[in-house]
């Protein structure tokens, strides 16, 4: 018994300088049970069924527990009913070792473990020792009380060596038995769940609305709780910077000690657009998790840095996209007085989209608006530079402050035009910007509007108008001459530029929407814009309808005047909203005895609000042809304003 004694003291003088080295969690577990030592060389030794009783101490190495093992066989001899007294009865066997073994758990309750043992084993019997190899092989299958206490059974196979190190075992067999284990966590006494948030780069406030399928960070969640914990749930929060709890990600099983990640998106609210500086939101990641089956919850406080509501990185032109609202009070106001003006005084023969865009552009200038070079974060400079943090004018501050970069101003314009349902695009040069309106006109039908096609962009299929944004004063003529005069020498000199639609490009950076609340209004002169519009139409007209109408006047002086030549000069007067000028070339082709002359005569009278007199042409052109549609049907409308 002296020399057990000895033995044990042995083996914990060893195991307490490990553990103290390894001291993350430590596992202590007993096993007693029945031997059956069946597999003896000559099965004659013993009797059929012994007792053993087992501890080890072990640490946890992550995918491994290793410790050290000790115990006691008793093994009653065959032949014990038959020795004399004073001789034993049974043959003791003390093994001491190393075991290492791995964990599984299959269910959140149950736990499974293998391992493998080995050492040197004590055997005694009649006052003789013996030290030789030993050797266990055991598995578990255990009931989780709690997360430091499990209680389930074991079997193992051992094998006792005699004066050998394998095969001559003297004594082997399997044992049965019952496992109590017990887990202390040395690492942290208040056991939790902590979560932090890792970012690359702060938020973006401009984006608010795209953080919520797109990440914009990272959460690791570690493990300190007392086992493992399964099904989480990982949500982030932001008191008023946020609409709801929105949930960044499941994780089904993080092991003690051990951390995973998942991806931070937000429901971010308006109110994040408050930021006019740099700041910080306080937050929280909400961690929903079980817990040996327990449904637990553990919430922790991050901080997540903000840029102001202005800046931006030119990582994507169409990032400028979430700049441009059509709903913004600012945009709707003055897209409403601008629009309106127009409205009044739209030529029905030239294109709508052409015109509202002359009086919008026109407004601008002639409400103050000017171009002023950002000297801080000049255009020039940072919109080739995906590095450096730019500072971009919503709409309504470019309003309120009468002024901006070229980028700035193409902003507002193109968020007026999209409140005025003409799609924009934008096409950023290096040393201008340049909007483009859509006419809403197929590329087969340019030879409507314009004398070819060098002063327009066709884009999949669409008549497309450029305007320079440098030149906001100059006019809207002499913007869109130099925006195409500028994307024109681009492609002499070889150089690449995007093309990005507002509609397409609101698919993936939606529009912020800021505004103060407070209308910030241009004192406009509507008498000075219309007659700028006006001037900016004769313009228009005289360069895109003027040689086409010389070329018909030519061909009607050489070839002789026909119904032919005479409606085809009238439609272009038509086109071109030179009403004064088509009616008398059309009532000579009604002369020579057109109905299609007669028909366009009623149309332009009925424009004019002339109805008596478009009465007169629709009916004279029945009579020539009584199925005439066209004829009939204006007819018919013109009646219900006669009576």
């Amino acid at each position: 018994m002296n020399k057990i004694k000895k033995f044990l003291a042995w083996a914990l003088a060893l195991l307490c300088p490990v553990l103290s080295v390894f001291a993350t969690e430590l596992t202590f577990r007993v096993t007693p049970g029945m031997v059956f030592p069946f597999l003896t060389g000559g099965n004659t030794r013993y009797s059929s069924v012994g007792f053993f009783g087992i501890a080890d101490a072990g640490v946890d190495l992550g995918a491994v527990n290793a410790g050290l093992e000790f115990g006691y066989y008793a093994l009653p001899k065959n032949n014990s009913s038959n020795l004399s007294s004073g001789k034993d009865k049974i043959v003791s066997f003390v093994p001491l070792g190393f075991q290492v073994s791995t964990t599984f758990f299959p269910f959140s309750r149950i736990e499974s473990d293998v391992g493998v043992a080995g050492g040197v084993a004590l055997t005694m019997t009649n006052g003789m020792n013996h030290y030789a190899p030993w050797y266990r092989a055991f598995g578990e299958l255990s009931y989780r009380i709690n997360p430091n206490i499990s209680v389930g059974g074991s079997l193992s196979w051992f094998s006792f060596q005699y004066d050998s190190y394998w095969g001559n075992p003297g004594a082997s067999g399997v044992t049965a038995g019952v496992s109590i284990k017990y887990k202390f966590d040395t690492e942290n006494i208040f056991h939790d769940v902590i979560a932090s948030v890792n970012q690359q780069e702060s938020v973006f406030p401009l984006f608010y609305t795209v953080y919520k399928n797109n990440p914009f960070g990272t959460i690791s969640i570690t493990n300190e709780e007392t086992a493992e914990i399964r099904n989480v749930r990982v949500l982030f929060r932001a008191k008023r910077y946020t609409n709801s709890d929105i949930e960044c990600g499941t994780i089904n099983l993080i092991r003690k000690h051990k951390t995973a990640e998942v991806s931070i998106v937000a429901d971010f609210a308006e109110s994040i657009l408050q930021f006019s500086e740099a700041g910080k939101i306080p937050g929280e990641i909400v961690v929903e998790y079980e817990l040996l089956g327990q449904q637990r919850t553990a919430i922790s406080q991050v901080i997540i840095p903000v840029y102001n509501r202005n800046q931006v990185r030119w990582t994507d032109q169409s990032v400028l996209a979430s700049y441009i609202s059509a709903t913004s009070d600012e945009v709707l106001e003055l897209s409403k007085v601008l629009s309106g003006i127009a409205r009044s005084h739209l030529r029905s023969g030239l294109n709508r989209n052409m015109q509202f865009a002359m009086y919008i552009f026109n407004g601008m200038g002639l409400g103050g608006i000017t171009l002023a070079n950002d000297t801080t974060t000049p255009y020039k400079d940072y919109h080739v530079d995906p590095s450096l943090l730019d500072y971009i004018q919503y709409p309504f501050q470019t309003i309120m402050y009468k002024s901006g970069d070229v980028d700035e101003l193409g902003i507002l314009y193109m968020a007026l035009l999209q409140a005025s349902n003409i799609p924009a695009a934008f096409i950023p040069l290096e040393d201008d910007f340049i909007v483009c309106f859509n006419l809403g006109v197929n590329a087969s039908k340019a030879g409507n509007f314009f004398d070819g096609f060098d002063r327009i962009l066709v884009i999949d299929d669409e008549i497309w108008i450029p305007l320079s944004m440098s030149s906001l004063r100059e006019g809207f003529i002499n913007s869109w001459y130099r925006g195409i005069i500028s994307l024109q020498q681009c492609e002499e000199d070889g150089v690449e530029f995007e093309f990005t639609s507002i509609s397409e490009a609101w698919k993936s950076y939606p529009p912020a929407g800021f505004s103060t609340g407070t209308i910030a209004r241009l004192s406009i002169n509507e008498k000075n814009l219309i007659s700028s519009a006006e001037t900016e139409i004769s313009r228009y007209v005289t360069a895109e309808f003027g040689p086409q109408i010389a070329a018909v006047q030519n061909r009607i002086k050489a070839e002789g005047a026909s119904v032919q030549l005479y409606n085809k000069l009238g439609m272009l007067y038509v086109r071109a909203g030179m009403y004064s000028s088509a009616k008398p070339v059309y009532e000579m082709s009604a002369k020579m005895g057109s109905v299609s002359a007669m028909t366009n005569l009623g149309n332009i009278y009925s424009l004019q609000k002339n109805f008596k007199e478009a009465r007169k042409w629709y009916q004279m052109a029945i009579e020539l042809e009584p199925d005439n549609k066209t004829a009939l049907k204006n007819l018919a409308r013109i009646e219900s304003d006669l009576e």
